[in-house]
């Protein structure tokens, strides 16, 4: 075997073992990248649920609003018809005598 055919066989065989190492590398990044978009999953699906209980607590909020809103609507209803009534009464009084 000629020098040159021995070189040519040491570079070859320190690329080919360039290529393993950076293979290995590039395994390792990839399963680091796999956990990651693991986390990142579970991380998506906790904001996700709590998304969820928030808007729930939302629609809860409106239509405890809405029924507050009723009651108060309805005071003003009956505090108006009672004044109503009491205009009446006098009405009706004064016609009686």
């Amino acid at each position: 075997m000629t020098d040159l055919e021995k070189n040519l066989l040491v570079d070859l065989k320190m690329k080919v073992k360039q290529i393993i190492a950076k293979h290995e590398m590039l395994k390792q990044e990839k399963q680091q990248l796999f956990e990651k978009t693991g986390d990142l999953e579970g991380t998506i699906n906790q904001l996700r649920q709590e998304n969820r209980s928030l808007e729930q607590k939302y629609e809860n909020l409106k239509l405890v609003k809405m029924l507050v809103a009723s009651d108060d609507e309805n005071k003003d209803a009956k505090n108006r018809i009672q004044k109503l009534v009491r205009e009446i009464d006098k009405c009706i009084a004064l016609l009686n005598k």
